[in-house]
């Protein structure tokens, strides 16, 4: 049997920038008064709320931009964000009065919301995608992120970018770690999926490995995970015994703005061995983050000749690297890295 793609109408629609914000914002519950970012309106904002001022904001740039926020005292926390968004124009305000848990559990649902609405919501936190200058910029310039996001497999093919060196300690941390793994029945197979993965949908992988993207060798999160690949604070793809301990089940997250939405797309991708799971989700994974579950490694080249499962993770991985670096550095097993990104080495 040949499978093949599935059809490119089977697509969701592409999300812009099309609703009514004063609209959205007021049935979301926030007040149909706006205040101008400036100290007039600052003023105004403390005289009609001289005391209890904890809750949500939001405010609007010039471009229609939006970021949503939480603060004990929202007249104190705005002016924070002038230096990064200049461009702030109006702010609106929603009272909560809750814990601060409350509050971020209020804030990530509304930033979701946001972006389901196709509005463009400037939050690193809880968003999909990132708004601006980004510091991978300094690494891999935007051409090169275009032209990655276009091709990832021939792009990453002729990056012959040296590793970064790593200290004695870092080394000799996961070395043990990596020795269990060498030891693995299964271990050129494990190899093998990572270096698939890697080659195919992170962003030039050895200039940014041990910075922007890491792996964790057999992590102390999950015992049943052999390894996990993280970037920014969020993990992208694992693998991990399933309870058929002949299996190994691979995990990755992706932008579902990518993937077919159809029933019979999604049979297509079963077809590869990839599973849809829709509950599946990280706190701060976005609005767009889909979960797939491929049911043994193997599968895992077939599930990656899908043009919409590449898409799907190289978008949601880029977008992760041009928040921030990743927060598991000190996890990170450069030998399981090297080994994936230098076959010859195997």
């Amino acid at each position: 049997m040949v499978v093949t793609d599935s059809p490119s109408d089977d697509l969701v629609p592409t999300w812009s920038s099309n609703v009514d914000i004063a609209k959205w914002a007021i049935a979301q519950g926030y007040s149909d008064r706006t205040y101008p970012f400036n100290r007039d309106g600052l003023t105004q904002f403390k005289t009609d709320f001289p005391t209890q001022r904890c809750g949500l904001y939001l405010f609007e740039c010039a471009n229609h931009d939006i970021y949503i926020g939480i603060a004990k005292d929202v007249a104190h926390r705005l002016p924070h964000h002038l230096k990064k968004h200049p461009d702030v124009q109006i702010f609106r305000f929603l009272p909560h009065p809750g814990d601060e848990p409350e509050r971020r559990k209020a804030e990530r649902q509304l930033v979701r919301d946001a972006q389901l609405a196709a509005l463009v919501v400037r939050n690193r936190e809880h968003a999909s995608g990132h708004v601006g200058p980004s510091t991978l910029d300094a690494l891999i310039t935007e051409s090169e992120q275009n032209a990655w996001l276009h091709d990832p497999t021939s792009v990453n093919a002729h990056d012959q970018s040296r590793l970064i060196e790593l200290g004695p300690s870092q080394l000799a941390a996961h070395d043990s770690d990596f020795r269990r793994l060498q030891e693995h029945p299964r271990y050129p197979e494990i190899v093998e999926a990572l270096g698939l993965y890697a080659a195919q949908c992170i962003p030039f992988p050895r200039r940014t490995e041990a910075t922007f993207w890491t792996v964790s060798c057999f992590p102390n999160s999950n015992r049943r995970r052999i390894f996990c690949v993280s970037m920014a604070a969020l993990e992208t793809f694992y693998i991990a015994v399933s309870d058929d301990a002949d299996m190994i089940r691979g995990v990755v997250f992706v932008d579902k703005r990518h993937l077919p939405s159809g029933r019979w797309g999604r049979a297509l991708l079963a077809a590869r061995g990839v599973m849809f799971d829709d509950d599946y989700t990280h706190k701060s994974g976005g609005a767009f983050e889909q979960c797939l579950f491929i049911d043994d490694i193997r599968h895992l080249r077939s599930a990656l000749r899908s043009k919409h499962v590449r898409g799907a993770a190289a978008a949601f991985n880029l977008d992760l690297m041009r928040k921030r670096q990743s927060a598991y550095k000190p996890s990170h097993c450069r030998q399981l890295a090297a080994a994936a990104l230098e076959p010859t080495d195997r």
